[in-house]
């Protein structure tokens, strides 16, 4: 065995500690749930008293208080644990309702979800019974946690006890989980039993996935004493990583927007094909389809886009089958080519997305630290906040918005500035070329190679400015995308009315404005040295070209690096 006789009894001890706290507040649900006002959904309003749709563990200690019962904060960290039963780090009603109404009487608790609503005031208790009822289901959380953890301190004080040789003792067959019937054998060895409802019990506390196994990850949670702030923070990691699927979906749409916008090319190039035009007419269909949706959550947008894009790389398929079957087009091999460069670009862009995930991991971490030093900051503000202090903090993030739009106004301000002086520059460029073209003419005038040279040079001039104009498109087209996702995370802003969401938006657009700052400086930066380097290679020209001249002029050779 891996554990000794002693240390496997105090396990046994600690399941059917578990196992008695659960049948315990089972009966008190069942008592609650028979009371004739008792409603899940107007209790779960009277403990969210502010109406955000969520509970918090300041909301659940005030309920206690209000029934006299002063849990520690352990005690009512754990209470929220065990009504946060997806651990998405709030209580929604969904929660609460599978937390609070009976599990083993299924009668009972469909009662009790049919019986209708009644109006509850801010501030208003319930009727005595019902109260009593819930105060009391939630006590009986706390007494387990109670029993639970000081068998937990007796276990893990065992010298010779490690959370994988418990989960080995129980687990005689190697399946890798916890059965009903392993368990059952190991407490029957080591002199405990308990009944089959007593151990669908200890299932229900323990097995949170609810696929009738208890797994070493499960099992590791109930049997070991973790400290408080593991779990918050668990709870922030969370948060954190809400808000980057955020930034991913944002950044999967700019990519589907970017892919519609290739096909719609393809498509211009095939414009004689029948079949084409029907599979551009079902592209419309999706494109209409996605208006109509965008109505819908947040979630099924993102599912819903992800089956358009299938749906369009299916179409792309078919694309490709109708190109092969029509070997006289000409045009199959350009949209071969361009297919090869879309996925050369997926390759960079799949390159960039794992390099900027790894730059927000290190993010996150630094993030992870300030909000520990922040958290027990805002755990005191949190509770001294009424109604009217949120309705200043909403007017400060509005005066925070508009400086923000200031300030873009500003960069706007700036960038037509820059613009000016460029144009300046060249101006000055231009006319300084002419002087020195004026000077080179009369020197040129008894040479036709001279002017051969000058027209080359011309000409090379004419095909660096087209660059540089298709340099400075692209980068006004990057800031203008910048500037889009800055406006959508303003939108989403405005449609979020707790103050924390508020909080998380600014930071985003924050972060995006030093993300557009940093773009604005590096184009700067590029401009100037480009303008430098065309002022060098414009200099050593008009250098190399007097000396020919006076060379040609005097009839003296000379050799030139």
């Amino acid at each position: 065995m891996y554990l000794s006789t002693r240390t496997q009894g105090r396990l046994a001890n600690l399941i059917i500690a578990i196992a008695d706290g659960e049948k315990k507040t089972e009966l008190v649900r069942q008592v609650l749930a028979e009371q004739k006002m008792f409603e899940p959904y107007t209790a779960f309003r009277r403990l969210d008293q502010l109406r955000t749709g969520d509970l918090t563990v300041s909301d659940i200690t005030d309920f206690l208080a209000d029934n006299k019962i002063y849990p520690t904060k352990s005690q009512a960290e754990y209470l929220f644990r065990r009504l946060d039963l997806n651990r998405d780090g709030r209580i929604t009603y969904p929660d609460f309702v599978k937390a609070i109404l009976p599990k083993e009487d299924n009668r009972l608790r469909q009662i009790a979800s049919l019986r209708d609503s009644y109006y509850l005031e801010v501030n208003m208790l319930l009727p005595n019974e019902v109260e009593w009822g819930l105060s009391r289901v939630f006590q009986t959380e706390i007494q387990n946690f109670n029993s639970i953890t000081a068998a937990q301190e007796i276990l893990t004080s065992s010298a010779d006890f490690t959370s994988l040789d418990a989960f080995r003792a129980i687990d005689i067959q190697f399946l890798g989980f916890i059965t009903i019937d392993s368990l059952s054998e190991f407490l029957r060895n080591n002199g405990a039993k308990l009944s089959y409802d007593e151990l669908q019990a200890f299932f229900r506390v323990v097995d949170t996935d609810e696929d009738n196994r208890i797994s070493y990850s499960e099992l590791l949670e109930a049997i070991t004493f973790v400290p408080d702030f593991f779990q918050q923070e668990r709870l922030i990691a969370n948060e954190l990583r809400r808000s980057r699927e955020r930034i991913v979906q944002l950044e999967r749409e700019n990519d589907l927007n970017r892919s519609r916008e290739r096909e719609r090319e393809l498509q211009k190039q095939i414009e004689n094909i029948d079949e084409i035009r029907r599979s551009s007419e079902k592209v419309e269909a999706l494109k209409r389809s996605r208006e109509r949706l965008e109505q819908i959550q947040e979630l099924r947008q993102s599912r819903q886009r992800i089956e358009q894009f299938e749906e369009l790389r299916k179409s792309r398929e078919r694309l490709e089958d109708l190109r092969k079957s029509q070997e006289r087009l000409s045009q199959l091999e350009e949209l071969r080519k361009s297919r090869q460069r879309l996925e050369e670009i997926e390759a960079l862009r799949q390159s960039r997305e794992r390099q900027s995930q790894l730059d927000e991991l290190k993010r996150s971490r630094e993030r992870l630290d300030e909000l520990r030093r922040s958290r027990e900051r805002l755990e005191k503000l949190e509770q001294e906040r009424k109604n009217q202090q949120q309705v200043e903090e909403l007017r400060k993030s509005r005066s925070r918005i508009e400086e923000l739009q200031r300030s873009r106004q500003r960069l706007d301000e700036l960038r037509s500035s820059q613009e000016r002086l460029d144009a300046l520059r060249r101006d000055r460029e231009e006319l300084e070329l002419r002087r020195s073209q004026e000077r080179i003419n009369q020197l040129k005038q008894s040479r036709e190679r001279l002017e051969q040279i000058e027209q080359l040079r011309k000409s090379r001039e004419q095909s660096q400015i087209q660059e540089e104009l298709l340099r400075s498109q692209e980068r006004v087209n990057d800031l203008k995308r910048s500037q889009e996702r800055i406006e959508q995370l303003e939108l989403e802003r405005r449609a979020l009315d707790r103050s924390r969401q508020l909080e998380k938006v600014e930071r985003e657009l924050e972060y995006e404005r030093q993300r557009s700052k940093e773009r604005l400086e590096r184009l700067e930066f590029e401009a100037e040295l480009e303008r430098r380097a065309r002022e060098r290679a414009l200099e050593q020209e008009l250098v190399t070209q007097s000396k020919i001249v006076q060379s040609r002029i005097y009839d003296t050779p000379k050799r030139y690096l």
